[in-house]
């Protein structure tokens, strides 16, 4: 019997360890990412500096009280498409995460294929458009 060689697309998980490492093999074996997993905001922000992941996976409370003012400086930085895994978020981080540009929200419990679906959606949708539509139009 042949073994199939499959290339796993790069994403990063920004999530408390026991999430992220309950995340990174479905993944791995639904949606073809490979997960670099951090427990903390900042560790991940040091490592996107020097890597470009295709997807970026956010547990929105390890923004911590900056909340969308961590998220924003964060998608500043990168050209992933990020989806928010949250609990309780008001009606204006809701309008937040649209203004920023989040890819999608997902509400916390949340089922494996629901996540993995979500990313399969992102990755196309970067292959489509070549790049992040979050970055503003430069006039010519």
């Amino acid at each position: 019997m042949q073994r199939k060689n499959l290339r796993l697309k790069h994403g990063v998980a920004i999530a408390r360890s026991e999430q992220a490492a309950l995340l990174a093999q479905p993944l791995a074996d639904m949606a073809l990412v490979k997960l670099e997993c951090f427990a903390y905001l900042q560790e991940a922000r040091e490592y996107l500096a020097d890597h470009h992941p295709r997807v970026i996976l956010l547990d929105y409370e390890l923004c911590g009280a900056a909340g969308v003012f961590a998220l924003a400086e964060l998608m500043a930085e990168v050209d992933a498409p990020v989806i928010l895994i949250v609990r309780d978020v008001s009606e204006w981080e809701q309008e937040q995460f649209q203004t920023l540009g989040v890819h999608a929200v997902l509400q916390s419990p949340f089922r494996i294929s629901q996540l993995a679906a979500m990313v399969d959606a992102a990755l196309k949708r970067r292959r489509r458009i070549g790049s992040s539509d979050r970055l503003p139009p430069v006039p010519v």
